[in-house]
């Protein structure tokens, strides 16, 4: 018979963790969209303004709730969910600095890419995804 604590349901405590998590994180997110939402509407982003470039950069702010909410996460789970989530990380973090160094490559030949951070960042993003996918089923 298997022991109890072999089980893959989540705990009382893992489930208020997340709980706790999620509602640190949406705010954030929320927030971020709202913003972006204004920068693209009434920021001017291709105009000539010199106000530009502070639209630029207001979604940043919200942004910073976000990663308060994940460090905050980290600080609460244990040591496991820790290691998973460092995992991940890395993961993520490898796929986006190859992108990087491909793209930064392709340019050095001569390939304009437009929206190049864009790329890096989905890379890095999606590799963090699939990552902690691949790490928790382990």
């Amino acid at each position: 018979m298997t022991n109890k604590l072999d089980s893959k349901d989540r705990s009382e405590g893992d489930r208020e963790k997340s709980r706790a998590y999620q509602r640190e994180f949406w705010p954030g997110i929320v927030a971020y969209a709202v913003v972006l939402v204004g920068v693209l509407v009434w920021g001017d982003l291709d105009g000539d303004s010199p106000w530009r470039f502070l639209w630029a950069v207001l979604p940043v702010i919200p942004a910073l709730w976000i990663v308060r909410a994940v460090l905050r996460h980290v600080r609460r789970i244990d040591d496991y969910q820790r290691l998973l989530l460092l995992q991940a990380l890395g993961g993520g973090f490898a796929v986006a600095m190859i992108a990087s160094v491909t793209l930064a490559f392709l340019e050095i030949a001569g390939l304009s890419v437009p929206g190049v951070g864009w790329i890096i960042y989905s890379a890095g993003m999606l590799g963090w995804i699939v990552s902690g996918a691949v790490v928790g089923r382990r």
